[in-house]
């Protein structure tokens, strides 16, 4: 019995111990994080995207009470007073129903702004829902891209010292000067300076990347590397397609749309109802019915300065959208270039280049430490390999945020 119970214990206690090392496993995995991953947070926690939809919803509701008919308006009205005659019981009573009904034309012209105004605000939620997913994708690549260049930092520091040790004990057996190991110290220090302005970089785009999510990371979260790079397709080519297509020129579009509508509700406006009514009344002993339909006509035209108000407002929106899509098409042409030559050049970087500096600064290292070559040649050629190095991930970086601004502008992947 007791050997059954210790074999039980011993299976409780590994059985513990697996699921304790794998709790600790998924914790540590959980605080770095895919793109995909914030993207998905991002939609369920960004309080951004939810007042977008709250405007989206409040424009249906703006809609749906203008659309809502007058109810008919029910009147009844009874009275007593004394008469002078001979009258004796006098009955003074009034009934009577009263519908307004909007003018058809200007309701129709009326009711059509309106909507456009909600198709408006359904494109505006989709447009900020894009700037907001860009400049979560802007805050990522950003920080990969510092938290890349503080391993590259920490790789030549720790090379640094290895070379400083080496040449403090070239100086004391006198092969080296004494000047060597100060210009080591010097490189040391400057890269120590630079680690440190790294890593501060690096908390400000935590700090704001979190505050896209509402701060629901814990603070030392990081994100996943992924310098993966394909060229873009075509674009080029159909650039006025995808211009037609994007959000943003679309919700010009629908800006003039709503201009014109607004402009011929205005000039309709000038009979704004027509009444309908049904009375019946009796005053003493006689009664009298009234039916008939009611057309008010302002004997001066009130509304002048309403529709020449409206007219302008069309044009400007005329204006705005024309200007817009010329804007936004040299804006395209501007970011495809500039897509186009960082292209370019991480194509070149990923040839030789980087290979080949790798091994100039192995060789160089070997070299000094075989008292080849001097210090300061295998100093300048780390900095370079570094510069370079550097350059070739913060190339990819900036094609990333010009991708994801691409993506938000016209509106698809």
């Amino acid at each position: 019995m007791k050997t059954i119970n210790k074999k039980w214990t011993y299976l409780f206690l590994v059985l513990f111990m697996m699921n304790w090392f794998a709790m600790r496993l998924t914790a540590e995995n959980e605080k770095t994080y895919t793109l995909n991953q914030l993207i998905q947070l991002l939609k369920q926690n960004n309080l951004l995207l939810k007042v977008a939809e709250l405007d989206k919803r409040i424009a249906k509701e703006e809609y749906r009470e203008v659309r809502a008919l007058p109810n008919p308006a029910f009147e009844y009205a009874r009275g007593k007073g004394e008469i002078p005659g001979e009258v004796e019981k006098p009955d003074i009573w009034e009934i009577g129903l009263k519908w307004s009904m909007p003018n058809p034309i200007h309701r129709y012209f009326f009711l059509k702004s309106m909507k456009i105004h909600l198709s408006e605000a359904e494109i505006q939620a989709e447009i900020n829902k894009r700037e907001i997913v860009k400049g979560l994708k802007t805050h990522f690549y950003r920080l990969q891209f510092y938290k890349k260049v503080k391993t590259f930092l920490e790789e030549k520091l720790r090379i640094l010292n290895e070379v400083s040790k080496i040449t403090k004990a070239k100086v004391s057996i006198g092969e080296s000067k004494e000047i060597d190991f100060l210009r080591s110290s010097v490189e040391i220090q400057k890269n120590k300076t630079a680690l440190f302005r790294i890593e501060k970089t690096i908390a400000y785009e935590r700090t704001s990347l979190n505050e896209f999510l509402n701060y629901i990371l814990p603070e030392d979260f990081t994100a996943a590397e992924d310098f993966s790079f394909t060229p873009l397709p075509d674009i080029e080519s159909q650039i006025n397609r995808l211009i037609e297509a994007s959000p943003f020129i679309r919700l010009k579009f629908t800006q003039l749309k709503r201009e014109k509508a607004h402009l011929h509700a205005a000039r309709s406006s000038i009979i704004e109802e027509i009444e309908i009514f049904a009375e019946k009344e009796k005053e003493v002993e006689g009664e009298k019915w009234k039916v008939g339909i009611g057309i008010s006509i302002p004997l001066f035209n009130q509304k002048s300065a309403h529709i020449r108000k409206a007219k302008l407002q069309k044009q400007r929106a005329q204006t705005e959208f024309e200007h817009a899509k010329k804007h936004f098409f040299a804006d395209i042409q501007r970011m495809a270039a500039e897509i186009r030559s960082l292209e370019k050049e991480i194509e070149t970087f990923k040839g030789a280049i980087l290979e080949e500096g790798r091994q100039n600064i192995e060789l160089s290292e070997k070299l000094y430490k075989e008292g080849e070559v001097p210090l300061v040649v295998f100093l300048d050629s780390q900095n370079s390999f570094f510069e370079v190095q550097e350059r070739y991930y913060e190339a990819i970086s900036e094609w990333n945020i010009l991708k994801a601004e691409l993506e938000a502008l016209l509106g698809g992947d």
